[in-house]
């Protein structure tokens, strides 16, 4: 058989933990290898007797023996690692040439760490040799000698300084370093390592449960498509049974009418029949006494006239009536409720009845502004109520921004910080809907218990910043709904006319741009316990008027 070609590499022989050469290797019960020195310094530090590659956990420590045989294969690689020539070395991933080849350059089986310098096989002879030369360190070929210089002396550096967490040379730590605390490089990798482990230890298990995470969010991904449809078949089933239940009615209700047709047409056709043969009658008759008159024996006359027969009753030709109603009375009050709820269903929408976080969709009736107008109510501005700087116009229909304080007496329900007023009005138990013209920067447009508090500048006193009101708050850019201090932004164009529909009995509070269209803008759906004050929040250079509504609107 043909000799394989296929040359082991060095990673089969390095340390899980160190990743280097193993050094009195040995086994632990799951199988892997390490260097002694590395699972014991593992273990000592973690207090766990877990395998740092498999995390397999054992009982109680085990008990380390050196691998007789991995060590002879490990020195075995490494004699063979030496000796090979350039042309079947194990080169490292960046090719590393001879420094004393002259012309063309072999590649680099070794790095003098002494010399500062790379050797092919050729040239690594005299430290293989010379008994100075053995005394040298050396390492497998590198390629980042400068990394290892000192950049002041320019000397390997071969300690490390714990104090300055740096690589430095003897020169440098016998001065610059001299009162710091230094080490082998060795001890402070061994040390080092640990940390390197417990990090990668714990990147794998934070990569198992983001891999956990991904696997349950798939699983969940396909239960959620197969509930949607599920639900979109079962209501894909309601929604035909509905047309099913509509078709078959429609034809009840057609074959019904049909047959009452037919009933009162052949009741017709018969009436019809009747006339036609006693008109066939009658013309035979009035051909009968239209000769007789003509002739002129009087004998046959007289004789004729006796067995002639009349026609019998008053002459009067029998009359019909049709029934135009092919319903039962009963039957047709109930189609027209059918009707009725048909109109209704066609005339629903699906809206969404609050904030976008965690939206509530409900089955709402179209509306139209002539439908609102019909809830129409009037309001005016309370002076008792109205900030000093916000003046009154219009029959207290308007309220506009004055820098100028206006004299109003001392209330109690004034408010005293905020630029807000209230309406005299009181809403509760019933659907109201009023009109606002708003104009300037800034406009806030709501209700508010009658609880509101009035003085000072906390979020108790604000529309919509407590949980005693609610509001639209209109800027010259956007809109927003306010609240309990809670913010919902509204993307939608911005209008002047706002409309509000307080449906006191369904607890909906509703707001919208008032166009051709009517807009809606938002809902809020609570629980109204207590009457309910329009209120309004005006800005700097604002104002708003309160719309006279009527049915002709």
């Amino acid at each position: 058989m043909e000799e394989s070609n296929i040359a082991p590499s060095k990673d089969q022989f390095s340390c899980l933990v160190c990743l280097e050469i193993l050094n009195n290797p040995v086994t632990i019960p799951c199988g892997h290898n390490y260097c002694k020195k590395c699972i014991e310094a593992c273990w000592d530090h973690t207090g766990e007797w877990s395998c740092p590659y498999c995390r397999e956990t054992f009982g109680s420590r085990p008990l380390l023996r050196r691998n007789t045989l991995l060590v002879e294969i490990v020195e075995m690689f490494k004699t063979e690692s030496r000796s090979s020539s350039p042309g079947k070395a194990f080169p490292e991933p960046v090719d590393v040439y001879c420094d004393v080849c002259p012309g063309r350059m072999e590649r680099a089986v070794q790095t003098c760490l002494t010399c500062l310098a790379s050797y092919c096989q050729t040239h690594l002879q005299p430290h293989m040799e010379s008994e100075a030369l053995k005394k040298h360190k050396l390492e497998l070929a590198t390629g980042n000698l400068q990394q290892k210089l000192c950049k002041e002396h320019q000397t390997p550096v071969q300690v490390y300084c714990r104090t300055d967490q740096t690589c430095v040379c003897l020169l440098c730590a016998a001065v610059k370093h001299k009162d710091h605390e230094v080490v082998e490089p060795e001890a402070e990798r061994a040390d080092k390592q640990i940390h390197v482990l417990m990090t990668l230890k714990e990147i794998k298990k934070r990569n198992q449960e983001r891999e956990d995470e991904v696997a349950k969010a798939k699983q969940l991904a396909k239960e959620l498509k197969c509930v949607a449809e599920t639900n979109v078949q079962e209501q894909e089933g309601v929604f035909s049974l509905l047309v099913q239940s509509i078709d078959r009615l429609k034809s009840e209700v057609t074959t019904l009418i049909r047959e009452h047709e037919r009933k009162e047409v052949r009741r017709t056709e018969e009436h019809i029949e009747r006339m036609e043969k006693e008109i066939e009658e009658l013309t035979r008759k009035d051909a009968e006494l239209t000769k007789l008159l003509q002739t002129d024996d009087h004998i046959h006359f007289l004789q004729k006239f006796s067995s002639l027969t009349w026609p019998p009753g008053d002459g009067a030709p029998p009359h019909i009536t049709v029934n135009k109603e092919l319903l039962p009375e009963s039957l047709r009050k109930d189609l027209t409720d059918l009707k009725k709820s048909l109109q209704e269903i066609s005339s629903r929408q699906l809206v969404k009845v609050n904030g976008t976080e965690d939206p509530v969709y409900v089955l709402q009736e179209l509306i139209t502004r002539s439908s609102l107008l019909k809830n129409s109510c009037r309001l005016t501005l309370d002076p008792n109520t109205v900030h000093t700087n916000l003046h009154l116009s219009e029959e207290n229909r308007k309220v506009t921004y004055s820098k100028t304080e206006s004299p109003y007496p001392n209330h109690a329900d004034r408010f005293d910080w905020w630029l807000q007023v209230l309406c005299t009005e009181g809403l509760i138990g019933s659907r109201c809907y009023w009109e606002v013209e708003w104009s300037g920067r800034r406009a806030e447009i709501g209700i508010a218990y009658k609880g509101l508090c009035r003085k000072g500048y906390g979020d108790v006193c604000c529309l919509g910043r407590n949980d005693k009101s609610w509001c639209l708050c209109c800027l010259d850019s956007r809109y927003s709904m306010w609240h309990n201090n809670k913010e919902t932004i509204i993307m939608a164009p911005c209008c002047s006319k706002i409309g509000v529909h307080l449906n006191c009995p369904t607890g909906v509070l509703s707001f919208y741009n008032v166009s051709d269209n009517m807009t809606l803008l938002y809902r809020f759906k609570a629980s109204f316990s207590e009457p309910l004050y329009p209120g309004f929040r005006i800005g700097i250079d604002s104002s708003i008027r309160i719309c006279q509504l009527d049915f002709s609107d």
